[in-house]
């Protein structure tokens, strides 16, 4: 019997999770095939990490986005194909379908039995955070995935969210949290300032992810001149593309000089940032889970996050990151930050106790729980 793992986020969050968790099930689970369709891939898009190990026989097939789609980003020709167009091009015959993403619920509707992950709700609790036609088919690809044989969750935050918004039956909704490994591992600090170019004394802030509404990175833009009344020589790097609404409130700060952008950034150069801050720091309003946070935990490297949504499931409460109840309040951020950055000590524990915390999270393990999920599938498809 094979399995079919249908996705079409090759980069960020959603991409690296289907990465990771397509390898570790290829070695897991030899007793069933899985196989893997990219669907929405931007043509000189480059696939570097899919392609590669012992494929066991599975199969990765490819479809490239036609010429009249927008070869970059997820906007609204995106998610008008994902609604129309890509659902009808999943091939047939396969024992399960497991459909990685809720932006491509409406592939429940033409191929089945199917397994769907929900990661978030944000179409419907945030429906500003994307253009409004944009949000009008993320959202209705909801009604669909009532139909799926069973869901999955990264966090149970989100689990709750789902359920108490649709008629689905809760057994057969389930959590399997993301997981982290290599190259994400403490390393040196020195090291990694030298090679980043980074002075070895200057107080660094990280942040990484996209600049959605949702992910409040104008808070953060604002804490930062009062961070700096204290420590002048504080820095923020952003991890992730610039945004015309970051641009202008820059200008507007005088941060030019305190913000630098890095993008399109290797996972190895990557975890060496997490290993060069002194913080990470992780505003948003809402999160399905907050990969970057389980990133930041096991490299080592301090968090400060919201104490919103799932955030406090991924860093274990406050007891291994310092959690703000108010995400909102600039100046309460600032003061945690400024706090965070003049206690050695309380950076060293911060380490000390993600680390801890994050060690119990693998993507071995979320491969292992996501298989006792299809089983489950197949088990009530066969009744």
């Amino acid at each position: 019997m094979n399995i079919l793992l249908v996705n079409d986020h090759v980069s960020g969050g959603i991409g690296r999770y289907v990465r990771n968790l397509y390898t570790e099930l290829r070695t897991l689970y030899p007793e069933r095939a899985v196989d893997l369709l990219l669907q929405s891939v931007p043509r000189r898009a480059a696939l570097n990490g899919w392609m590669t190990g012992p494929r066991n026989g599975a199969a990765i097939t490819i479809q490239r986005r036609p010429w009249w789609q927008k070869q970059s980003g997820y906007g609204t020709l995106y998610q008008l194909a994902s609604r129309y167009y890509y659902p009808r091009k999943i091939p047939e015959g396969y024992a399960l379908y497991h459909v990685t993403s809720q932006m491509m619920g409406a592939s429940v509707q033409h191929v089945g039995p199917a397994v769907v992950t929900v990661h978030d709700l944000v179409a419907l609790r945030q429906p500003r955070n994307h253009p409004w036609i944009s949000t009008q088919v993320r959202a209705s690809h909801f009604d669909a995935l009532c139909r799926a044989a069973a869901i999955i969750f990264p966090s149970d935050f989100s689990r709750r969210d789902f359920l108490a918004r649709f008629d689905y039956p809760a057994p057969s909704a389930f959590v399997v949290s993301w997981g982290t490994g290599d190259p994400f591992r403490p390393t040196d600090r020195a090291h990694a300032r030298a090679t980043l170019d980074v002075p070895p004394d200057r107080p660094l802030l990280l942040h990484v992810g996209s600049e959605e509404p949702r992910k409040n990175v104008g808070t953060l833009l604002r804490a930062l001149p009062r961070v700096a009344a204290t420590l002048p020589d504080v820095r923020l790097v952003r991890v992730g593309g610039r945004s015309h609404r970051a641009s202008r409130l820059i200008r507007q700060l005088g941060l030019e000089h305190a913000v630098r952008y890095v993008h399109d950034v290797p996972d190895d150069v990557l975890a060496l940032w997490y290993a060069a801050a002194d913080a990470f720091v992780f505003p948003s309003l809402l999160e399905g889970y907050g990969l970057p946070l389980l990133e930041a935990l096991r490299c080592g490297c301090p968090v400060i996050a919201a104490n919103t949504s799932s955030i406090p499931e991924v860093t274990g409460g406050d007891e291994a990151a310092e959690l703000v109840d108010d995400p909102l309040d600039h100046e309460a951020l600032a003061a945690v930050i400024t706090r965070v950055l003049q206690d050695p000590a309380r950076r060293q524990q911060l380490r000390e106790r993600g680390l801890a915390r994050a060690a119990g999270l693998s993507w071995r393990k979320t491969a292992e729980r996501t298989a006792a999920v299809y089983e489950h599938a197949l088990a009530m498809a066969a009744r």
